[in-house]
């Protein structure tokens, strides 16, 4: 098995080296349209939202008569998707390590943009170096964004708090089995003085322990002590509250229900549908729209996921409308919408939206075509199922066949099939 995936594949080739033959399912240049946020650097209101936030980010940093607010944009999509996606849709050319690697090969404006800026990092302040570290980490440029930051200390100021806030979620992205940004998190919790970081780091930290399953019940008294914090958001712009208070409510219902306290759960995720209402009504700028609707698909994402065992059915199938609607051209959106039809019953319905899914691209919609070969075997469609496997290899050349009778899906822990990787809270 893997990068988590729940199919085989035929060797270890790197990504970059693997050989993408012309498609025959997948729609490539769909598939570059719908990233036109990540390939043109320009804004694409219909596409995903993770990606939507780069070209909103540069806006900021092209604003030059004074300094960016901080950023706020929560989704990272995992294993340096935009590359995947660039072999994907068949576009090498934007395929590079740096900025400038990319600007040489497209001469796009944004990218020779966004390399000017990684060039006068010496002379940039700390408030537009944590935007820039902020753009670098959505777009998967991970290991340049830690290189440029470096050591990441205990600022006593905001801006620098922020900076390491982002540095710290960079390298998280970098380096997955580090200690070191579950350490900077919680010095900034514990340390900091900008009230709203010191919540957000509880948020990450809650994420971090109670997905990498180490330092048992401590995911449960950072919530505790992320609680005891909220209070101190009183003097805390509205919005920036509203945003916070939501946020940390989440991450507190999934550590709620991963310890089985199902109704503490619910209470926690209530409170955050009630805090992320007060994040929309009081947006007033294209930075604070964009996070509204994505803090409003990561609490549909929690509630689609968690499904009748959190929320009552018809709470549940709202939420699923409502991340198709604020993010449907994201696979990972389609993949668990399809989850959860297949978990009710209408595998059929599950097949089509897997299908879908697939067609956003990266290694969730590699995943998603799997599942789609799956449901079309279990309905008896040799055909459907066919397509779904030469979409799956569209994706994911090195994919074994799982139309091939000796092959043995590949399982998760305790025999569960694998989940594969998607977009989260960084």
């Amino acid at each position: 098995m893997a990068n988590g995936l729940p199919y085989t594949r035929k060797n270890h080739v790197a990504w970059a080296e693997l050989e993408f033959g012309r498609a025959r399912v997948l729609d490539t240049l769909r598939l570059r349209q719908t990233w036109s946020a990540w390939f043109e650097l320009t804004h694409a209101p219909a596409g995903p939202i993770c990606a939507e936030s780069t070209p909103l980010l540069l806006d900021l940093l092209r604003d030059s008569t004074g300094e960016p607010p901080p950023p706020y944009c929560a989704l990272i999509l995992a294993a340096d998707a935009r590359s995947r996606l660039a072999r994907q849709s068949r576009h090498d050319t934007f395929l590079g390590s740096t900025p400038r690697d990319v600007a040489v090969s497209t001469g796009i404006e944004g990218w020779h943009f966004l390399a000017g800026q990684v060039d006068c990092w010496n002379e940039q302040p700390t408030q537009r170096r944590a935007v820039l570290v902020c753009v670098l980490t959505q777009l998967g440029f991970y290991g340049l964004a830690v290189r440029l930051v470096g050591e990441i200390g205990r600022p006593a100021d905001g801006p620098g708090q922020y900076l390491a806030y982002e540095a710290a979620r960079a390298l998280r992205q970098h380096r997955r089995a580090s200690d070191a940004p579950a350490q900077v998190f919680a010095r900034l919790a514990t340390e900091g003085t900008v009230p709203a970081l010191r919540v957000l780091s509880c948020a990450q930290l809650i994420s971090i322990l109670r997905r990498d399953r180490y330092a048992p019940d401590s995911d449960r008294d950072w919530a505790v002590y992320g609680e005891g914090l909220l209070s101190g958001l009183s003097d805390t712009e509205p919005w920036l509250r509203a945003l916070t208070e939501s946020r940390f409510l989440r991450a507190a219902a999934f550590q709620r229900f991963g310890d089985k306290n199902v109704e503490g759960a619910r209470q926690a995720l209530e409170e955050a549908y009630a805090a992320d209402a007060d994040t929309e009504r009081l947006a007033e700028n294209p930075q604070q729209r964009h996070c509204a609707r994505e803090n409003r698909r990561l609490l549909a994402d929690v509630t689609v996921k968690a499904g009748t065992r959190l929320s009552p059915p018809g709470r549940v199938q709202a939420a699923a409308d409502t991340l198709l609607r604020l993010d449907g051209a994201e696979a990972s959106s389609r993949f668990h919408v399809a989850a959860l039809a297949q978990r009710g019953g209408d595998v059929r319905a599950a097949a089509e939206e897997f299908e879908r899914g697939a067609q956003a691209g990266t290694l969730r919609g590699a995943t998603a075509a799997y599942r789609a070969v799956r449901c079309w075997e279990e309905l008896g469609d040799d055909h459907r199922a066919d397509r779904a496997a030469h979409l799956l290899f569209d994706l994911d050349p090195a994919a074994h066949s799982p139309r091939e009778p000796d092959h043995v899906p590949a399982r998760g822990p305790a025999g569960a099939p694998a989940s594969g990787q998607g977009s989260g809270q960084g």
